[in-house]
């Protein structure tokens, strides 16, 4: 979770990124980008919850979708491109329409 300013150490010795990193002199620490993905799942995707199946029609937006253990229904959008996608979500008989900026990541909760 938390490497030095080079990306290390770890098991294998060599160096990469993690969320959390110390800089230089290790008196102040930077959050990457990954630690808030990390947040933001963490504050909607509760413990014990089920990854649920989904359709999706088209590739230019990731997505998943988890029932946590109060029946409550998560859906998370990611949009990885480098421009704005607009987009149809359907639950059950509803339909919600959006755009989703570049890079954006954007979460529904549904409450059952």
């Amino acid at each position: 979770m938390v490497l030095d300013h080079q990306g290390g150490p770890n098991h294998k010795n060599n160096f990469c990124n993690s969320p959390i990193m110390l800089n230089k002199s290790k008196s102040a620490y930077i959050k990457n980008l990954s630690f808030y993905y990390i947040n933001h799942f963490s504050k909607f995707i509760k413990p014990g919850s089920k990854k649920i199946g989904f359709s999706k029609f088209s590739d230019k937006i990731e997505l998943t979708a988890f029932k946590n253990p109060d029946n409550s229904v998560i859906i998370v959008l990611l949009n990885k491109n480098d421009f704005n996608v607009e987009y149809n979500l359907k639950i059950n008989e509803q339909i919600f329409h959006d755009n989703l900026d570049s890079h954006a990541i954007v979460t529904f909760k549904i409450i059952q």
